[in-house]
């Protein structure tokens, strides 16, 4: 059985605008038509990405039910990579340079490394990987449960494919300015800048005062001390 997981690194976006409510057949219905499509057969290096759910990684179906989230809707993103493995083709190219004696040209590594994705490739399974997000409607959020850039763009152009509006990252101040603050709150949020503490040479930030490390003391000094 599928687990949403519970800790971890997340990123959480907004959009502008309706989509269709996870309640409805037609959210599932979007799903569907972005939804993963294998290349476990595919003869040459290839990148797949689409929907898939909890209780199907296939993509072969979407059951509203399915993507029960509890607190939300669980949306699930597969992502498979399809490539020659590069040690594969180092020991054919060193098998090939001991028999011939010699290195082999550009263009003798390249004619070889198109043979050996001819011939190996259709064997080699994919990697696979998948990417969970828990989508809040009323809220217009959606949080994704992963951080690398790879996993964001791939992400967004999926949902704007699907719902056809764009994702945007948020922010302490997009969330302050979405909170319902009030016009006259939302103004003065937006004129707040950043303070920047300046680090020159002769000044020290409140934080580190008062917790500098003593001065040290040269044997003579200490010495006059002592007498004193």
């Amino acid at each position: 059985m599928a687990a949403l997981r519970k800790s971890g690194s997340v990123v959480a976006f907004h959009w502008e605008g309706d989509i269709t409510s996870p309640r409805d057949q037609a959210f599932a219905d979007a799903l569907q038509n972005r939804r993963f499509r294998t290349i476990e057969n595919a003869a040459s290096e290839e990148v797949s990405a689409g929907w898939v759910t909890p209780l199907d990684p296939t993509g072969d179906s979407f059951a509203i039910d399915d993507l029960d989230g509890g607190t939300g809707t669980w949306l699930r993103f597969r992502i498979d990579k399809k490539k020659l493995p590069m040690k594969w083709l180092q020991i054919h190219r060193d098998a090939a340079e001991k028999s011939r004696g010699k290195k082999l040209s550009a263009r003798e590594r390249r004619e070889l490394k198109d043979d050996l994705t001819e011939k190996l490739l259709p064997r080699v399974l994919p990697t696979i990987t998948l990417v969970d997000a828990l989508l809040q409607h009323d809220r217009r959020m959606v949080q994704l449960f992963a951080t690398s850039k790879a996993a964001r763009e791939v992400f967004g152009k999926l949902f704007f494919e699907s719902f056809g509006v764009p994702l945007e990252r948020c922010n302490p101040l997009t969330a302050g300015l979405r909170a319902g603050l009030g016009d006259s709150a939302a103004h003065r949020l937006e004129r707040l800048e950043p303070v920047r503490w300046p680090r020159d040479a002769g000044t020290t930030s409140p934080a580190s005062a008062g917790k500098r490390a003593p001065a040290a003391t040269s044997p003579s000094a200490a010495a006059s001390e002592a007498d004193a």
